[in-house]
This record gives structure tokens, C-alpha cells and sequence, in this order.
């Protein structure tokens, strides 16, 4: 008898079951094969026998990450088990779980993977779509039910030309959990400035950081894609995240984005985080931007200068 096939592994911390227990039954229901060890282990079988067994059964493995650490699974076992999946060209899914915002420094040989991210706790539509799309590798028909709201309102034209280039303060990565474009020129209606509510998920830094007036670089898949100001210093915090409104000063006037230059073009280096948190120019500790300019104003105008010349 030929041996069962699974379309997932899921790797995870005894601490963390109650949630892993959700996740399976929700990718069941899916129609998705999940290999969960209290499901397919016997007692009293060896544990990393059966993990051995279980690599030459999956299609993908998922790498759950708790507030609780690895438990059972400590770094050099878990590379090892990472290194044989890649041997047989399984991919890997990093799963940050509730609480935890990004890879932890013992599991950097992680980060080389897309993760996915439950940031509205593990009922997250966005992230079981993403997980879904990651274990298929087909992305599903359906639509993730809590996208992030973009509110649109006319607004008169502000001319990127006559904004103060000493405004521009801050800077954010953002991304479409779907894997679009995040605030698509398609979404905005045409000939009028728009005004839209940025999203940063629970749990982010600098969310109050801006203040109204103040400008803010927004790239994306290595893309700079807009310049927003803030509108006033208010913040709307939802089961999803927290939002602040933010009108547009400057964006793409070209269709296909992936035809934009890279964002190193634009800022003079390379943005080394996705963590969607507020990065202040300001700061010293924003070591990568402080390497590569000596002034902030020479910044500024630069900037400024490359976004005309794009439109």
C-alpha cells in the first residue's frame, strides 16, 4: 500500500496546540491534508523517527512561531529539518503567530522565506488566505473577508511640486496581504487627490509618530509607490489594526508598478526591514539611511527631485 500524502507539516511548539489545533481543522475544511503529530503519532513512538518518516510525506512545511518559543524544537534541529526539505525542494512557510512580529534572531536563517502573519489574531482571513496560497501554491478564488479599508474622499489637488521637502520625516514598508499592491492607482478615483486610511497591524511601533503636516515615504516589493501626508494626529484602532488618515501627494502615474525602479533609485539605499512599522529619518539609530546620507535635507530633495522626474 502506497504510503499517505500530506499536503502540509505543521511544525510547532507544544505551547502553542490550542492554536495549531484551529489552524487544522480550518485547513481541513479547505480541503487541505495537514500533518499533525497528536493526529499521526502513536504513544510511545519515537518522536523523531516518525519526523523523519513524515518528510518523504509532505508537500510543504509550515514553521509555526509562538509568543512561547520552539519548545521540542530547538534551532539546530529545526535548521536540520529545514536543510532536508530543501534537499527535496519542499518549500518552507514561515508562520508567525498572535503576539510575535517577526523572526527571532536565533531563527535569521528563517527570514530568507516569505512568512505569513496572523496580526488579527488566528481568526485572521488575511493570513489563513496567504497560508492557504503558500501550502497549494495556487492563490485562491476567494477573497479574504478582512481587508483593510481604504476610504476615499475628493480632495483639491495638491501639486508634488509645492509640498516642503522638510516634511518628509518618515518612512514604511507596506504590503497587500493578498499580494497585490497595496493602495492601487485603480482604487482611486481618477482626477481628484485621494485620501485613504494607512494601516499599521496591532502591535506596530510609531503609529503615533507622525504629526499632521508631516510627510511619509511608503514603498513596497522594493518599490517606492507613494508619498502621503498626515492629515491630523488622529488614530483609529480596530480588531485589525490601527489607521490614520493620510492624503495622497504623490504616486505612480504608471499602470504597471513593477516597471517602477527599484527603491534604491529613489532613496539612495536599500531599506533593510518589512516589519510595517513607522522608521524615522531622524533617528539615529536608522543606521542604514545615516550610512548612506550624511544630511537629511540632501535626502529630501533628492527624493523630491526623482518622483517629478518619474512623472
Amino acid at each position: 500500500m502506497a504510503e499517505q500524502q500530506f499536503d502540509v507539516f505543521l511544525a510547532h511548539s507544544s505551547k502553542d496546540k490550542p492554536l495549531i489545533r484551529r489552524i487544522y481543522r480550518k485547513l481541513t475544511e479547505l480541503g487541505i491534508r495537514p500533518w499533525l503529530d497528536e493526529e499521526e503519532i502513536a504513544p510511545g513512538t519515537n518522536f523523531q523517527d516518525e519526523i523523519q518518516q513524515a518528510i518523504g510525506r509532505i508537500k510543504t512545511a509550515a514553521i509555526f512561531l509562538g509568543q512561547g518559543g520552539l519548545g521540542r524544537w530547538q534551532a539546530l534541529e529545526l535548521k536540520a529539518f529545514i536543510n532536508q526539505c530543501i534537499r527535496r525542494d519542499i518549500p518552507i512557510i514561515p508562520v508567525l503567530l498572535p503576539g510575535v512580529e517577526d523572526v527571532p534572531p536565533e531563527l535569521i536563517f528563517l527570514q530568507e522565506f516569505h512568512a505569513v502573519l496572523f496580526q488579527d489574531g488566528i481568526e485572521d482571513e488575511n493570513a489563513l488566505f496567504s497560508l492557504e496560497w503558500g501550502i497549494t501554491g495556487q492563490k485562491p478564488t476567494r477573497k479574504p473577508k478582512n481587508l483593510p479599508p481604504v476610504i476615499i474622499e475628493p480632495h483639491p489637488v495638491k501639486v508634488l511640486i509645492r509640498c516642503d521637502p522638510q516634511k518628509i520625516l518618515f518612512i514604511k514598508n507596506v504590503k497587500n496581504p493578498v499580494g497585490e499592491w497595496a493602495y492601487q492607482q485603480d482604487r482611486l478615483k481618477p482626477n481628484q487627490e485621494p485620501i485613504f486610511e494607512l494601516m499599521w497591524r496591532l502591535g506596530a511601533h510609531g503609529v503615533n509618530l507622525p504629526g499632521g503636516g508631516d510627510l511619509m515615504i511608503l514603498h513596497q516589493r522594493a518599490k517606492v509607490t507613494h508619498l502621503v501626508e498626515f492629515l491630523d494626529e488622529q488614530i483609529r484602532e480596530t480588531d485589525s489594526g490601527y489607521f490614520r488618515r493620510v492624503k495622497v501627494i504623490w504616486m505612480p502615474t504608471q499602470q504597471d508598478w513593477y516597471k517602477l525602479p527599484h527603491q534604491k533609485e529613489i532613496l539612495g539605499f536599500s531599506p533593510r526591514y518589512s516589519d510595517g512599522n513607522t522608521h524615522d529619518l531622524q533617528s539615529p539609530n536608522f543606521l542604514t539611511f545615516k550610512s548612506a546620507w550624511e544630511r537629511l535635507s540632501d535626502f529630501q530633495l533628492h527624493v523630491i527631485e526623482r518622483l517629478q522626474d518619474l512623472n
